[in-house]
């Protein structure tokens, strides 16, 4: 359904082996521990969970500043996309669901 676009693979490739490394761990620690909120049971809107939704978008902001819409938009993708999709699922069945949820309400929280 979605195909990754050249401009977005380009954009990958001028970065060298070290800062991919870095950006995947960085990724990787925010989503297991998402992981493990969900795992515990936290809602949402949890107070914990919306911290590592802030962690997440600053993550993000490395790459781009999104406004409120655009972010959510992001976090649609997470669901409709499915290497996005399967990216989040690898670390907890659902967790693709329950960050989109998460996003949103951090979103209309904290930006405009």
């Amino acid at each position: 359904m979605f195909e990754r676009s050249s401009q977005i693979q380009g954009v990958n490739a001028s970065y060298t082996e070290e800062q991919q490394a870095s950006y995947k761990a960085q990724h990787d620690a925010i989503a297991e521990a998402i992981a493990d909120q969900k795992r515990k049971g936290a809602l949402f809107s949890d107070i914990d969970v919306q911290k590592l939704i802030a962690d997440h978008y600053a993550f993000v902001k490395q790459f781009w500043t999104p406004n409120k819409q655009a972010y959510k938009s992001l976090a649609l993708t997470y669901v409709l996309d499915p290497a996005f999709e399967a990216t989040y699922e690898s670390f907890e069945p659902g967790l693709a669901k329950y960050i989109k949820s998460a996003i949103e309400i951090w979103a209309d929280q904290n930006l405009d």
